[in-house]
Parts: structure tokens; C-alpha cells; sequence
């Protein structure tokens, strides 16, 4: 076969001769010469003839605004006039507006007088420009406050006729900015007016202008539209700012009508920022986000396509900014998905956040309360697809903390295929001072502006975040010409030279309008749509493009960041591709359409046929994913914490100790051939007996009266063969701080099974009189005796933390009788460390069971089995200590040995360690009262500096506030300043310098233990992870790993790490592991998820995946047969008396010549877990030899028979 290959210029000019044939207007972009200079050039106003300054006039009646989003007018671009040239408007707050006309080559022409464009003496937000009245021009819609919006109609030539009344836009209240949409696809755009708040003459009245009416109360009605009654207070009520109700109009042929209730948008009002429409769900409807300050929540609302929306805000968000300011949607990782950054003020560095935080004592209560919870930094939310939940990956990207940011610009700014972000930052006064608070005594007859008129300004630099493809930002603010110090609020971004790559331009006070000329050179591809309805622009479309990077989406949305509009021109990097294989275009109406075979460095220009008016089917592929969230445990009743004041007794404590359950252990226990469960209880309610009915339903079986005390809180628990009855029994640890050392609470407890589900008692001499407060448990015959003892974790010293509590290794007499033999067996196990997991695994196959333990502050440890005595032993990754949690083994890489996974806290917390830098803490007593303290402290540039706060450090230790006396003080003083190098040095120091999640690769010879440590993809650091699963989960052959994630429970400053979703990442059976999104996985766990599970339920031939939550649902998740039709086979192994699961037991199958299944039988694994007594295998087993390792060091082989799913081998 001949083929023909054509040059790669006659391949672009047959790919365009095939879109002009399409209906499509195609134009080459103009070629740019490198530049050497950096990314963005900033241009003089003497050049480009945009030379308003956005002044704080001192002398207007109004300057109370300038606490306000109103202080500075943001920035519109558009064509006004129909040359094909971008023009800006400019918002100039309580000055006269600004037009400015492109003349081209970056010169701008005022045309203010001209265009009838000043706006009078009203004081104008944001202004965005919009084709309202359909006829193909872009008409402007300033927002005033206390004034009514104006509406000005351009003629078609860039001259303009007020007309807001007319189409019912006359809105008079204080409207800081307006977005348009076509929600109710009905081809005219609708309005969404976003309201922020009123400022009262005078400020606060002396006495609160309230009564008491109807059981509560009232704002008087002269003052409703300044005040609040908040009665979410300590002290019964308090009065806040009120903030400006929204409305949502809808476009009734040309005139809009408020349905802002009718269709469920909140009307009470709040105190907004910013608004965004976007398709955050991928149906064809616009949705929408409010983003408010202060205590008012953010809100999402789902557009039903029924004319109404929900507010879906607790459903889809893990949480949201405290102070949200300005908000884009764009797609960050390149997966077909809008992601969004909201941003708030948080400060950037050490100084920043610590003069900046408040008292926490104040905020506590609306904290711990506020649905959606709201955390004082920015939210990067990446959207998990079809699960319609986001994750918030702002730590981890780089973007939690941007200083006080106003808008915000997601765009492809170098063109490397890759959304990057850039942030205005600044503000008139530095109006968070923590030293200059503001009470309500203080602000009686004056406003907040007469308070702070007289400090400096806070100019900040702006700041551009470059995407590294990973998720991961890069600051390069300096190195892209970007980082102008000055108080920024409006941004736009636009081809404002028609090169084909964005242009910025930011608003500022006090100093001229920044305009940045942008020098990339990349490949790049710009389209501009046109509709053939009211909605002339296309507002509201969404073009995804298919590239060597991924499926990157674009919308047609202008109103974005913050109070500004950018041109409706959409733009795409491409990195290194010269052409797109396909795009697909989402119409307004939901309607759509493919284009395919586009040549990069082009621009496009496409209307919307008759043909797509016909409402072609935007529906996405049906996909099924590899799980589906099932009901096996729906009549089970969720566990239950009582909340328990740890920080009372330890105030600068970093984690609660008491909310760290619940373990769950896994057996038959009724010997009825299918897996129950224990779950476990806390303090004040029991532990369950979950009895499998064989069907998929479990039923709570409770212990027999007096058995199960409430009192104590169950840790880990393990069903195992205690004494040789072959009669599965059950071993509960006792932990928690939630009474004194040594309390009769914390004795660990041991059930005999009857066989039939019930449990007896252990007489009390079964074990030791140990009162330790524990974690985990894990069995073995570590003394090859054949019966299987015991390991238990300690976990705490109550009230003492981070104190040494004591392990214990227990050997059984093989009638259920153990006896502590630490000192004789394993005397470095006494005191290793605050245990939080530890499993049993022979890691170099000489055929005795060796201990992994997992602790926090301290490395994963090693004692090494020599013939019943465990030696500490290096794993060759000492230096690596952490903050681990769960441990579980599997051969990930197919070589015959097993490897270790570890879960950790992840990169997206607040903390970041390395060897260089680690996270320390130190426990001595700070303030000489004989009482010792905690201090928690990191690295910045260099220096030593705690992580607390003033508010809370001085509260523990009152010395710090006679000494220092002020925030700024305590900003600015290191560690030794704070509490003396001495005091320091005689304190005890435990540092914690890997956070990752990962692997433990065994690279260990016969007697010969060694390790390298690999960290899981990224994704998989998205928020702390517990449980592990290791199991062949897609049935490819290769281990695959669950991880379940989050915590809930930190000390207040830091918030709940509740940022992920849990995950699943695929195996190659070389040690790689991939993440799989949500949407791909089926499973979403938005909880406190802790401790997992895999196995068959229902006996259906898949299995199911279990979860458990603290203070939540037990959770389970079915393997989809409709993902792909995979048999499987179960192998149990039948072992001796008084080891009958064969625990301890290795499984290899040789499949072929390169891959080998290394399987193990444990009791005791990822976090206060246990998997079952069998195996899972691909069918491909079937006919291959299996080679059994049994715990006594015997070796047997058998051949897996051809037809037989479920095998049981005997020993």
C-alpha cells in the first residue's frame, strides 16, 4: 500500500478550505518575534492614552465607601464601535466614567463625551458590556450604589442613550455588579445583580436599633438596610452590617422581571463580591456562584431546566472562603471538567497571617458552626466529574494564600496548554489589622472610613501563578513582568493588539490603569462566537477542544474575577500542537455541534446554524464506572462521637486525640460462609455486632447486657482465633484521652465466639492488667508456636501528649491466655512512639513474621523476626518521619516480595515538610508554672517561627501577652525570641519532615530488610489519608490501592482537612500507580472516612468495598459488572488448629513469565482495619500453580482447578 505524505502547509490549507466549507470565518494570526524581555510588558499611560487615575477623593460626601468592594471601579472590554478592535471602559467609582476607543498598536483615544458615557455624579461598582437589546452591538449596564443602575443602548456606532427603565433595570439599591446568562434558554439573556451592602451615614446609633416582636428580634425599618440581627451569639443576639439583597431578572421580551424568589435564589441579603455563571455540571444549563464576605455563605446554585435552581452549595462544596472576594471557572487539569478559584485574603507570609488572624476566641462558635464551613483562605475547587463534587486542592496547588485579593484571571497566559492564574491584590487601608480592631462601642456616630483615613495604604504586589500541569502553580509574578505593587481590584483580559494572545488590564487606586502587553509566543488558537438569537454574543457557550495535553474547556462567560467584563474572544494555548482534532461547541440552548481538523495560530469565528437551533443532543457519553455506591449497611445506624473538649486539657494541642475511630474488624462469625462485621463504638455508645443475612442487608446484633461497656472507646478491633476452638473471637483495644491515665477505661477487652455470632466474656486473667491508651491490633505467630499472638499500638498518655505511651507484644498460650512478653521478646517495642498502625509481614521471606509500626513524629519502623524475637531493625528510609496513620502490605510491583504502603498526612494541609524544613513540635514547660505547654513550629526562609497564633498561645500562656503586648510583636519574633533558646533546647523535640502518602518498595534480600520510599501520585496527598486497601481492584493482575481520606478534628486555627473525595489509583504491576478520578471510580466519600475493608458481601462473585466514617456512615460500594464482565476466584486457606485462617500465610501465582501474584493472609491491616480470611483473583489463575508460604515456614504447591470459583487449600 502506497502512501502519500503532504507537506505540512498544503495539510493546513486543506484543513481551512474544510472549515470555510462549514459556515466558519478563518484568519491567520499574525506571527510574533521573541521577546527577551519577560512575559508581560507594562505600558506607560503616555503611551497607550489610558491615563485615569482611580483617586480616594477625600472630600466626597461618600468616602465612607472606601472600606467597601465599591472603592475602586473595575474595567469592561469589548468592541463598542464594530471595528474589530477591543475598546475598555472604565468604571472610575465616584468619578466620571471612562470609554476608551482602540485606535490599534495599543493606542486609546478617551471618547467619554463623545459615547455620552460619563455616568453623571453616580458612584459606579463594576459596568460590565453586554448586547441587551439583541441587535448585534455591545450596550454597557453601570451598577451604582444608592443610585439607580444605568442602562446605555449603543446606537451601533459607539454612541449611547441611557435607557435602564425601559427594560426594568432601573434597579436602585447598591448593586456592586451584574452578570448575564441565558439560564431559561429562551435565546435573550437574563441578569443576575449581585447586591453587596449599604454604609450609614453616621455609622452606628448608640443604642441598637431593635424590638423585640414575635419571640425574637427586629431591626427597626429606618435601619433594615444598614443592620442585622445576628442571633447566632454568645451573648443572645448581636447587630452586624446587613448586606444588599441579589436579584436574578428574568427577560421577558425585552423588559426584566425580579423572579429572584419565585425561582429558590436567597434573597436575604448578603454582603457579595463577585458572581459567576457557569456550566459547572456539564448539562447545557448555567449555574451560578455568589461569592460573599464576612459570615454570609457562599451559594451554588444547580440550574434545574425547569425555570428554577437549588441551592446545592453543602452538596457539591467541602467548605468555602470566609472573605470570598473574586471568582473564575476555567479548566485546570485539562480533564473536560470547570474547576473554580475563589479568593479570599490570606496573607502570604509568616507576618501577614499572624497580624491578620483576630482572636479566635471570638469567631469560635460561628467556626465550628457556619453550613458551609468557612475557612479564612482561597479555595481551589477541582471538579471530580460526573460525582459532581469538588475537591479543594488550593494548599497543594499553591494557591491557598494570595494577600487581599480582588480578581482573579484563569487563562492560558504562555500558551503552554496550561490555565494559569493571575491575582489583583491591594487595598486602600490595612483594614485587618489585628492590633486596630473595630467594636461595636467604636463605631457610634463614625463610620469604618473615618477610623483608618489617616494609616497608609496597603498596596500588595499582584501576583500570577504559572501552571505546572500537575495541579501545582509556580509563582512567576516577577519573572512574567507581573508583580506591580499597587491596591488592584478590577482585571481584564483581552487581545487588546489582535496578536492572538491575552492582554491584561487592572484597575488600581491611586495610580494609573496597568496595562500589560503579553509576549507569548506559543502556539494558541482563538475562536468568537455569534448566535443567531437575542443572545447575539453567545453568551453562555462552552467550547472543549481535544489536545495532546487533554480535553481543555473554554466558556463564553465575560463577567469574571472581580466588578469586571472581558471581551467575549475565547482563547486556547496549545503548547507544541499545531492543530486541534476536534472541538465541540455547546450552545446557549443546549444545542451543539463538532468541528474538526482545526489548524493552531488561527483564528475562528463561528454562528450558530439552523441546524444545531434544532437542539442536537448535548448529552455526554453514558459511562460506567468501576463502583456504585451500594446499600448494604442501610439499616445500620452511623457511628456516633460525643463531643469531647480535648484542647481544654491540652489548649495548643494539634489534633483532637478523641475522634480517631472507628475500628472495624471482619470474620465470619456465625460460620455461615459469609463475612460480619464489628464496628466500633466511642465513648457512650457500644460497639455492633453487623451480622451478614446473606443477601446484601446487615443486621445490628447487640452484646449480651453488660458485656460491652459504654464507657471505654473502641480503637482497633480484630476477629481472630484466640483458643483453638476454631470459633472466630474478638479483641477490642481500648483508647481516647477521654479520662485520666491509667483508667480502668482503657483496658483492652477479648470476646469468645460461640460460633453462632454471640460472644462471651474472656475471663479477666485472659490478659494482662494493661490500662494503656491504645490504637491498633494486629495477630501473628511471631514465635511460631502455631497460635496467634498479639501486638497492641499505645496511641497517647492522656493529657500528656506527645509522650511515649507504652506497646505491647502478647504471646497466647494457645488457649486464649497472653501474656505480656515485650521486655522478653521485643524490649524496643515498649516505647517506640505514638503508634498508629502496625502490621505483621515476613518482608524477606525467611519465613518469620516481621512488625511494622506506624507512629506519629517519628519514622515507619522495622523489628525484624529472629526466631521469636523482634530486633529493631533499619528499613533503610529512617531519616523519613511523619505524620503516618495507616500501614498495609502487597508485592505492588510483582517481584515476589511485599511491599509497604503508607498513609500520611498528604501536601494539602497547611503544613509543609521537608528534611531541610520539617515540622517540629516541642512539649516543656514555656512559662515556668510547672505545667508543660506545646509548641508547634515550621520554617520560613530559614527561621524558625511558630505556627500559633497570639490569640491562642497567649491564651495557653498569659506571659506572652504581657510581654509582647501586640500581634505585630508577636509577627515579628522568632521561636528562641518567643520563649528563650534555653527553654527551647530543655524541651522534648519531635520533627516530622515527609508528609506524602507511599510507598515502602522492598528491595530486601533473606535476612537482608531494606527499603526505598516512593510517594503516591499527587492526587492521592489531596487531604490525610487512613485506611488502605490493597487489592486487585480492576482485575488486571495488578494491586491496586484505596486510600480513605480526610480528618475532621484539628485544632481550630487550622480547620478540618476535608478537601478529598478518598481515592482509588490503578496498579501496572511495576510500582506505578495512577489516579482515578471520581467520575472514573464511582466512589465519593466526602466524610471522615477511616477505616476499609474488600471483599465479597453478598456473595454475588464481586466484591464490595467498605468505609467507615467518624461521627458518620458506614459506607459500601459494589463492583459495577456492567465496567466489564471479569470472573473471579476466591481462595480461603484451611490452616492448623489453632491458626485455621493460615494467618500469616503467602500465596504466589506464577501467571506468566513476567508476572507472579504475591498475595498474604493478615489479621490486622491499613487503619484500625481487617480484611477478610480469603483472596480475590483474575480468573486467569485458573490452571496455574499456586505456591503456599504456611505460617509454621512449610511450603505446598497446588494447581488452581479450571472451573471452580471458590478453592479452599488445606495445609
Amino acid at each position: 500500500m502506497n502512501r502519500i505524505i503532504l507537506p505540512f502547509p498544503l495539510i493546513v490549507i486543506l484543513i481551512l478550505c474544510s472549515i470555510c466549507q462549514s459556515g466558519a470565518n478563518t484568519s491567520k494570526l499574525p506571527k510574533r518575534e521573541t521577546s527577551k524581555g519577560t512575559l508581560f510588558q507594562k505600558l506607560e499611560p503616555a503611551d497607550t492614552g489610558i491615563n485615569i487615575v482611580l483617586p480616594i477623593n477625600k472630600k466626597h460626601p461618600l468616602k465612607r465607601m472606601y472600606v467597601s468592594a465599591f472603592a475602586c471601579g473595575g474595567v469592561s472590554s469589548g468592541d463598542v464601535d464594530g471595528d474589530g478592535l477591543v475598546d475598555l471602559f472604565i468604571a472610575n467609582g465616584p468619578g466620571k466614567n471612562r470609554l476608551y476607543i482602540n485606535r490599534g498598536s495599543l493606542k486609546f483615544d478617551d471618547s467619554t463625551e463623545t459615547a455620552n458615557l460619563g455616568g453623571g455624579d453616580a458612584w459606579t461598582g463594576g459596568a460590565p458590556l453586554v448586547d441587551i437589546d439583541g441587535d448585534g452591538d455591545l450596550d454597557l449596564y453601570a451598577c451604582n450604589y444608592g443610585t439607580p443602575n444605568q442602562l446605555f443602548i449603543n446606537n451601533g456606532k459607539g454612541i449611547f442613550e441611557e435607557n435602564a427603565r425601559q427594560f426594568g433595570l432601573d434597579i436602585n439599591g447598591a448593586i456592586l455588579m451584574a452578570a448575564f446568562a441565558d439560564y431559561d434558554q429562551d435565546g435573550d439573556l437574563d441578569a443576575y445583580l449581585l447586591g453587596h451592602r449599604h454604609y450609614r451615614n453616621g455609622g452606628r446609633p448608640p443604642k441598637p436599633p431593635t424590638v423585640f416582636k414575635n419571640g425574637t428580634y427586629e431591626v427597626l425599618p429606618n435601619y433594615s438596610k444598614y443592620f442585622q440581627v445576628n442571633l447566632n451569639s454568645r451573648a443572645g443576639f448581636k447587630l452586624d452590617a446587613a448586606g444588599a439583597r441579589d436579584f436574578l431578572l428574568r427577560n421577558d421580551n425585552g423588559k426584566f422581571v425580579d423572579v429572584t424568589e419565585e425561582v429558590g435564589i436567597n434573597s436575604k441579603p448578603w454582603q457579595g463580591n463577585s458572581v459567576t455563571w457557569w456550566d459547572f455540571n456539564s448539562d447545557g444549563l448555567q449555574d451560578i456562584y455568589i461569592a460573599n464576605d464576612f459570615e454570609g455563605p457562599d451559594f451554588l446554585y444547580r440550574n434545574n431546566g425547569n425555570g428554577t435552581f437549588t441551592d446545592v452549595t453543602t452538596l457539591q462544596m467541602p467548605h468555602v472562603p470566609w472573605f470570598s472576594m473574586g471568582a473564575d471557572a476555567a479548566d485546570i487539569n485539562n480533564d473536560g471538567h470547570l474547576d473554580l478559584l475563589v479568593v479570599d485574603m490570606a496573607g502570604t507570609t509568616h507576618y501577614k497571617s499572624k497580624t491578620s488572624m483576630g482572636t479566635m476566641g471570638s469567631n469560635q462558635q460561628f467556626m465550628l458552626t457556619a453550613n458551609p464551613p468557612q475557612y479564612m483562605r482561597n479555595c481551589m475547587f477541582i471538579n471530580a466529574g460526573t460525582a459532581n463534587r469538588f475537591l479543594d486542592t488550593a494548599y497543594m496547588s499553591n494557591l491557598a494564600s494570595s494577600d487581599w485579593s480582588w480578581s482573579v484571571k484563569l487563562s492560558d497566559f504562555n500558551e503552554d496548554g496550561w490555565t494559569d492564574a493571575f491575582i489583583t491584590n491591594g487595598i486602600a487601608r490595612n483594614f485587618n489589622d489585628s492590633d486596630n480592631p473595630i467594636d461595636k462601642e467604636t463605631l457610634v456616630n463614625k463610620s469604618e472610613w473615618s477610623l483608618y483615613e489617616k494609616l497608609p495604604s496597603r498596596p500588595e504586589n499582584n501576583l500570577c501563578f504559572k501552571n505546572n500541569g500537575d495541579l501545582t502553580f509556580k509563582d512567576t509574578s516577577k519573572e512574567w513582568g507581573l508583580d506591580e505593587l499597587s491596591m488592584a481590584y478590577g482585571a481584564i483580559r483581552a487581545d487588546l493588539d489582535s496578536d492572538g494572545d491575552l492582554d491584561l488590564v487592572v484597575t488600581n487606586l491611586e495610580k494609573p490603569v496597568s496595562v500589560f502587553k503579553n509576549q507569548a509566543t506559543g502556539n494558541r488558537l482563538t475562536v468568537r462566537l455569534t448566535s443567531t438569537t437575542a443572545n447575539t454574543k453567545a453568551i453562555g457557550a462552552r467550547i472543549e477542544i481535544k489536545t495532546s495535553l487533554g480535553i481543555i474547556v473554554r466558556e463564553n462567560h465575560p463577567v469574571r474575577g472581580f466588578s469586571s467584563c472581558d471581551d467575549s474572544l475565547i482563547h486556547f494555548g496549545l503548547g507544541k500542537d499545531l492543530n486541534v482534532s476536534e472541538m465541540k461547541i455547546v450552545w446557549p440552548d443546549g444545542s451543539s455541534e463538532i468541528k474538526r481538523d482545526l489548524a493552531a495560530n488561527h483564528h475562528y469565528e463561528f454562528t450558530q446554524t439552523q441546524k444545531t437551533e434544532s437542539k442536537i443532543a448535548a448529552k455526554k457519553e453514558e459511562k460506567h464506572s468501576l463502583f456504585t455506591k451500594s446499600s448494604h449497611f442501610r439499616d445500620i445506624g452511623q457511628h456516633w462521637e460525643q463531643p469531647f473538649p480535648d484542647f481544654k486539657h491540652q489548649p495548643l494541642l494539634p489534633n483532637k486525640l478523641s475522634q480517631y475511630g472507628p475500628g472495624i474488624a471482619r470474620g465470619d462469625i456465625d460460620n455461615d460462609g459469609d463475612d460480619d462485621f464489628y464496628l466500633g463504638g466511642s465513648t457512650g455508645s457500644v460497639g455492633r455486632i453487623l451480622l451478614n443475612l446473606g443477601d446484601g442487608r446487615f443486621q445490628e446484633r447487640a452484646f449480651r447486657e453488660g458485656i460491652l461497656e459504654a464507657g471505654s472507646e473502641d480503637l482497633g478491633a480484630l476477629f481472630f482465633e484466640a483458643n483453638g476452638d476454631d470459633k472466630l473471637d474478638l479483641f477490642i483495644v481500648s483508647g481516647s484521652v477521654e479520662a485520666p491515665p491509667n483508667h480502668q477505661r482503657y483496658k483492652d477487652r477479648l470476646f469468645l465466639g460461640k460460633g453462632n455470632g454471640e460472644f462471651i466474656k474472656a475471663n479477666e486473667k485472659s490478659l494482662p492488667k494493661i490500662f494503656d491508651s491504645g490504637s491498633s491490633v494486629s495477630a501473628a505467630d511471631f514465635d511460631k508456636d502455631g497460635d496467634l499472638d498479639l501486638f497492641i499500638g499505645g496511641r497517647a498518655v492522656p493529657g500528656a501528649y506527645p509522650l511515649t505511651p507504652n506497646s505491647r507484644l502478647l504471646s497466647n498460650d494457645g488457649s486464649g491466655n497472653f501474656n505480656d512478653v515485650t521486655e522478653k521478646s521485643a524490649i524496643s517495642l515498649k516505647s517506640i512512639g505514638m503508634v498508629t498502625s502496625a502490621i505483621w509481614t515476613d518482608i524477606d521471606n525467611d519465613t518469620w513474621p516481621d512488625l511494622i509500626v506506624a507512629n506519629e513524629w517519628g519514622p515507619v519502623k522495622l523489628f525484624h523476626n529472629v526466631k521469636g524475637t523482634l530486633k529493631p531493625k533499619s528499613l533503610g528510609t529512617d531519616k523519613l518521619t511523619g505524620w503516618w496513620n495507616g500501614l498495609a502490605a502487597g508485592d505492588i510491583d510483582n517481584d515476589g516480595d511485599l511491599d509497604i504502603i503508607a498513609t500520611n498526612f498528604g501536601f494539602n494541609t497547611k503544613y509543609k515538610a521537608t528534611i531541610a524544613a520539617p515540622e517540629l513540635l516541642f512539649y516543656g514547660d514555656f512559662d515556668s508554672d510547672g505545667d508543660k505547654e506545646l509548641l508547634e513550629a515550621g520554617f520560613e526562609n530559614g527561621e524558625c517561627l511558630p505556627h500559633r497564633g497570639f490569640s491562642c498561645s497567649s491564651g495557653a500562656m498569659p506571659f506572652l501577652k504581657d510581654k509582647l503586648k501586640t500581634f505585630h510583636n508577636f509577627a515579628t519574633a522568632s521561636l528562641q525570641e518567643l520563649y528563650t533558646e534555653n527553654k527551647i533546647n530543655d524541651s522534648l523535640q519531635l520533627e516530622a519532615n515527609t508528609l506524602a502518602t507511599g510507598i515502602f518498595i522492598n528491595t530486601s534480600s533473606k535476612g537482608n530488610p531494606e527499603f526505598s520510599f516512593k510517594p503516591l501520585p499527587l492526587l492521592a496527598q489531596a487531604s490525610p489519608s487512613f485506611g488502605i486497601t490493597i487489592a486487585d481492584m480492576n482485575f488486571d493482575s495488578n494491586l491496586d490501592i484505596f486510600l480513605a481520606q480526610n480528618f475532621f478534628n484539628p485544632q481550630i486555627e487550622t480547620r478540618p482537612m476535608d478537601n478529598a473525595l478518598s481515592i482509588l489509583l490503578t496498579g501496572d504491576g511495576k510500582g506505578n500507580f495512577e489516579a482515578m478520578s471520581s467520575e472514573s471510580s464511582g466512589i465519593v466519600l466526602p466524610g471522615d472516612s477511616k477505616g476499609t475493608s474488600w471483599g465479597d458481601l453478598d456473595s454475588d462473585g464481586h466484591p464490595e468495598l467498605v468505609v467507615t466514617t467518624n461521627d458518620g456512615p458506614i459506607n459500601s460500594f459494589s463492583y459495577n459488572s456492567k465496567s466489564s464482565e471479569i470472573p473471579l476466584v476466591q481462595i480461603k486457606l484451611k490452616g492448623r488448629k489453632n491458626n485455621p485462617s493460615a494467618v500469616g500465610a503467602i500465596v504466589r501465582i506464577q501467571i506468566n513469565q513476567n508476572t507472579q501474584l504475591t498475595r498474604t493472609i493478615s489479621a490486622g491491616s491499613g487503619y484500625l482495619s481487617q480484611e477478610p480470611y480469603s483472596m480475590l483473583f483474575p480468573a486467569n489463575i485458573r490452571g496455574k500453580k499456586a505456591t503456599i508460604t504456611w505460617p509454621d515456614g512449610n511450603v505446598t504447591s497446588t494447581s488452581i482447578p479450571t472451573s471452580n470459583n471458590n478453592l479452599v487449600i488445606l495445609r
